[in-house]
């Protein structure tokens, strides 16, 4: 049997770029333009931090696992990600109780 070593946390862990229930805007910023054209521009929420290779990665570089309403959830690394301002998060939050 092979053993994954991956470590997938869904608390928040100090050190690490983003926060647990933050929220996001998904940007090309990546080198490689590995990011699904799907997830360009939206917002979403960060559900979890994914490190492949904890002894390097943990706590300051993990993947970012983001789930964005009516796409999915898809990993992220730290430089495709945008924080969204606290009043951008209010006005977002207010808009999706009103539909």
């Amino acid at each position: 049997m092979i053993q994954d070593p991956s470590l997938i946390v869904v608390e928040n862990v100090d050190g690490a770029p983003v926060r647990i229930g933050e929220t996001v805007k998904l940007v090309n910023a990546s080198s490689d333009g590995s990011v699904n054209r799907r997830f360009l521009g939206r917002t979403g929420v960060v559900v979890a931090l994914v490190f492949d290779e904890p002894s390097r990665q943990y706590p300051h570089d993990p993947l970012i696992q983001v789930r964005v309403d009516d796409i999915g959830e898809d990993l992220f690394f730290p430089e495709e990600l945008e924080l969204i301002p606290e009043w951008a998060r209010r006005r977002l939050s207010e808009s999706r109780r009103a539909l």
